[in-house]
């Protein structure tokens, strides 16, 4: 499901939802997003496994600040159905709020400088009064988390997914020193979404 958006001036991760639509951030929304790679491991390297797409739509939140990071979340529709086998596949989002699983995980590629391999990191979600304490301008619709990981996402992962119990929560927004990681949470969007993906 992990998808890698290159462009002419950003790199940014997402994820495969539907056969013919990637999420990603809306910090990634940017004309320039030429290809998006599926089924990628080694992005430096053309491998049989991947599939490449070009972009026939974009979709961001029409609500996105820029600045506050509020609402960051894009909707990305493919010129063409992914097929699906063994390394690309459709991953399922959470629709209601949930607070259970707070042993989640997160993937992206960053940037080619660290090898180009996709990376995962471990992410213990924080309660809302920490990620405030961390961070004031924060809100309701976003979730944070801390990471031990060598591997944290940064600039370059954003639109990466939140996986927890094998189903993206998240999506990476932006990152604060000591591995702590701010996330868009994809269900405070479900309406906006199933409208966007009709």
């Amino acid at each position: 499901y992990m998808a890698y958006l290159q462009g002419q001036n950003k790199i940014c991760g997402g994820f495969l939802v539907d056969f013919n639509w990637v999420m990603t951030s809306a910090q990634c929304y940017d004309r320039e997003i030429l290809n998006i790679t599926l089924g990628a491991h080694t992005i430096q390297r053309r491998e049989k496994s991947q599939q490449i797409f070009q972009v026939q739509g974009y979709y961001p939140h029409p609500e996105f600040n820029k600045v506050t990071k509020k609402n960051d979340i894009l909707l990305l529709k493919l010129k063409g159905r992914a097929t699906s086998n063994n390394n690309v596949g459709v991953i399922d989002f959470e629709k209601t709020l949930s607070n259970k699983a707070n042993d989640c995980s997160v993937a992206g590629w960053r940037d080619k400088a660290h090898g180009g391999t996709l990376q995962k990191a471990n992410i213990a979600l924080i309660d809302r009064l920490n990620c405030l304490n961390n961070d004031l301008g924060h809100n309701d619709n976003m979730i944070c988390g801390n990471s031990s990981s060598a591997w944290v996402p940064g600039e370059g992962d954003y639109g990466d997914p939140l996986i927890c119990k094998k189903k993206a929560r998240g999506i990476f927004s932006y990152s604060k020193s000591k591995g702590l990681s701010y996330y868009t949470r994809i269900a405070c969007y479900a309406k906006w979404i199933e409208a966007t993906m009709k």
